[in-house]
């Protein structure tokens, strides 16, 4: 996991507005000599950018097989998450966020192509989240600022623009109220939050059917009826059988828009990392996510973090919506789409 500061210290000089609010005076006028604060992340406010009708489409300008990034940071790994901050994050911040990206660089181990040019920010009057750089492997956009209060929206995050050559995350967005990180912390739910949310960028739930006719490319692994969808990956089945559940996976069909079709079954997965609420206590990210990950196309391990199914928990066919144990987070996230392609050269 790589990460940087860069534009986040780089913003200063732009003199960008944020609502009200100028981080560099506009006016000729000579300004008294006195130090002027750079406001925290607690009281900005940013917006996301009103996405376009038509997919936006960027051209991959490398010609070799450079795995580099223009961000600074330790690679631990053949797969390399690199987080952008948008606005400066606290030491606890940046040690939540380098751990959830450990948990998903242990399970997603191959590398992809690396990307060469610019990538737009997602949120409106920021300079580029790439500009004239190199990308491996996978770039997210991350802001910690005030969204709409306590209690309500928690965030959104998703993929942003998607590799032309596999269909996969290659950069994406999280962003994060503030208001309700102390919340998090409270019930000792900050960084599953974070690793849950992440996997959302990576595909789960976002990535899973794609239609893309003009790159002569399909991708179905959410299948099923509307009252019980399941995952129709065949490695993620594997291991949903393997930990004791029987026939498909489920996929949630309960609790309305941002928890239905986008995680696994409540009721039946239970305390999985990846279902639509999590759990106090432990989350795993079991081998069935992990499954599901080589299913959408990563070089995935067949690993995950300990998890218990109880033997025989029913899959599609009987699954129950009488589950509400835990932190609804489905139901306080947004999930985003792509706005994009990124057309990837071959690499020599």
């Amino acid at each position: 996991m790589k990460n940087t500061l860069k534009r986040s210290l780089r913003l200063i000089g732009y003199g960008f507005v944020f609502s009200s609010l100028l981080l560099t005076s506009c006016s000729e006028e000579t300004l008294p000599d006195e130090t002027v604060a750079v406001p925290s992340s607690q009281e900005l406010t940013i917006a996301l950018k009103t996405p376009s009708p038509d997919p936006i489409i960027i051209d991959d300008l490398g010609t070799d097989a450079l795995k580099t990034t223009q961000a600074p940071g330790v690679d631990r790994g053949r797969f390399n998450i690199t987080l952008s901050y948008l606005l400066p994050p606290t030491p606890r911040q940046v040690e939540v966020f380098e751990a959830a990206a450990a948990r998903w660089e242990r399970i997603i181990i191959k590398d992809e192509p690396s990307f060469t040019g610019t990538l737009p920010s997602a949120f409106e009057g920021f300079p580029p989240l790439v500009d004239e750089g190199v990308v491996d492997d996978i770039i997210i956009e991350v802001a910690l600022a005030p969204i709409d209060g306590p209690g309500n929206i928690l965030g959104q995050a998703g993929p942003r623009f998607v590799r032309t050559d596999d269909f996969l995350t290659l950069s994406g967005i999280m962003f994060f109220d503030v208001a309700d990180l102390d919340f998090l912390e409270e019930l000792d739910l900050f960084e599953e939050v974070i690793v849950h949310e992440m996997g959302h960028v990576l595909g789960v739930g976002t990535l899973w059917n794609i239609n893309a006719p003009d790159f002569n490319f399909s991708r179905n692994l959410l299948a099923g009826t509307f009252e019980q969808p399941y995952f129709a990956g065949r490695k993620a089945n594997v291991f949903w059988n393997a930990e004791g559940g029987t026939l498909e996976l489920p996929i949630e069909g309960d609790f309305g828009p941002g928890t239905r079709f986008g995680h696994w079954d409540e009721a039946a997965l239970n305390n999985e990392l990846m279902t639509g609420f999590l759990n106090l206590g432990e989350n795993p990210l079991s081998r069935i996510t992990a499954g599901s990950m080589k299913d959408l196309g990563y070089g995935s391990a067949s690993v995950g973090e300990s998890y218990d199914l109880p033997k025989g928990t029913p899959g599609v066919a009987a699954k129950s919506s009488n589950s509400e144990e835990g932190l609804h987070i489905a139901g306080m996230e947004e999930l985003l789409q792509p706005v994009g392609f990124v057309n990837m050269k071959k690499k020599k």
